[in-house]
């Protein structure tokens, strides 16, 4: 019988000692039967470019993933009120290729109590720093990599425990013929048409006003040549639950319609501006992982184009690694993002407007077969 296969995911990277870790993550999944696909014993931390100190990108294949069966992603909260980008980045794709999704992290209480700097609002409304819904305010993390993925709480042991539970209670149904419930997840329910379809990601839905401003968003793309899905938008094919009062059914019901949207789409326009810390909004980040994974054309947008190792204060060190004040590495890559993010989707330094007219752009160079 085969051993399943794990894909770990998370900033232990960027640590010092992190390749120690890893290694020792992998002794230990080998310890629970797992077979670990992606750390190898040399995994080549300090590959970089002599006379510039640059790393290399991570440019990924298109078989990325295909070798395991399982994504363990580490959604501890890194630089800021956010899990580290790659690795939600690494949830999206693994979710659009079908894996199985499973996140830990030390602190499973709600995202207000573990990130404090929302205000609450006479009317009860919890509003985040820069004034917009506090929209996981009461769930662990994000709701689209916080759905799709079981989150435990604990250390990578305590997850490895809870996935060989998860596949033993599987076997267990299996045996006695039980049929799973069904996920209707992975089909799209609206044809495309001519135009190329954007959805538009990024943390513009949790505006007060968001419908005014993704009916803008939506009116310029249409006028550029692309038909726009904003998030709030209603999916067809999707039907709201009556009572909405639970969390829960809500968070549920957000990630079926985003993902959705997404299905439905041939195209992602993320807005990976800085949110909740020096990381992108994680969901946002999940569905840029997602449509990669889906094959689409993948865009992004941010206003300061500056490396990462200009915009997270740091400080080389004599071994000639950007470190963070917390020690943990800066990847140096000349990139604004995470490198897996950068190198697998076209950056575009400027507003919404200009990945627009760069989508536009690209649009009529294909057309002319260039």
């Amino acid at each position: 019988m085969r051993r399943p296969r794990l894909y770990i995911t998370g900033p232990q990277c960027f640590y010092p000692g992190g390749e120690h870790q890893l290694l020792t993550m992998k002794y230990l999944a080998e310890e629970y039967g797992f077979e670990v696909t992606n750390i190898k014993e040399k995994m080549g931390f300090d590959d970089c470019d002599p006379a510039t100190g640059k790393q290399p990108l991570r440019k990924l294949t298109p078989d990325y993933l295909d070798d395991c069966d399982i994504v363990v992603g580490d959604v501890n909260f890194f630089r800021g009120g956010e899990p580290e980008s790659g690795t939600i980045f690494e949830l999206g794709v693994g979710f659009a290729r079908g894996k199985k999704l499973y996140s830990f992290t030390r602190d499973r209480r709600d995202v207000i109590h573990r990130y404090p700097v929302g205000q609450l609002c006479p009317d009860g409304k919890i509003l985040d720093e820069h004034g917009m819904g506090y929209a996981t305010a009461h769930t662990a993390g994000n709701l689209m990599y916080m759905v799709p993925s079981k989150i435990v709480e604990g250390d990578f042991e305590d997850c490895l425990k809870t996935i060989v539970m998860d596949l033993i209670e599987e076997a267990k149904d299996r045996g006695q013929r039980i049929v799973p419930r069904q996920d209707l997840r992975a089909k799209s329910t609206w044809p495309l048409g001519e135009l190329p379809r954007a959805y538009l990601a990024g943390f513009e839905c949790f505006l007060l006003n968001a419908r005014e401003v993704g009916d803008r968003m939506k009116a310029f793309a249409l006028d550029h040549g692309v038909e726009g899905i904003f998030p709030p938008d209603e999916a067809p094919g999707l039907k709201e639950p009556e009572d909405m009062s639970d969390v829960y059914t809500r968070s549920a019901f957000y990630f079926d319609r985003d993902q959705l949207h997404i299905r439905n789409s041939n195209m992602v326009i993320a807005n990976l501006n800085p949110y909740h810390g020096h990381e992108p909004d994680s969901g946002t980040v999940f569905e840029s992982g997602m449509s990669f994974g889906l094959g689409y054309r993948c865009y992004c947008f941010l206003s300061d184009g500056r490396e990462l190792i200009e915009k997270v204060p740091c400080n080389l060190g004599e071994d000639g690694i950007y470190r963070d004040i917390e020690g943990y590495r800066v990847e140096n890559c000349g990139q604004p993002l995470a490198s897996i993010i950068a190198s697998n989707m076209t950056v575009v330094v400027g507003g919404f407007k200009d990945a627009i007219l760069k989508v536009e752009e690209d649009t009529e160079r294909l057309k002319r077969g260039e």
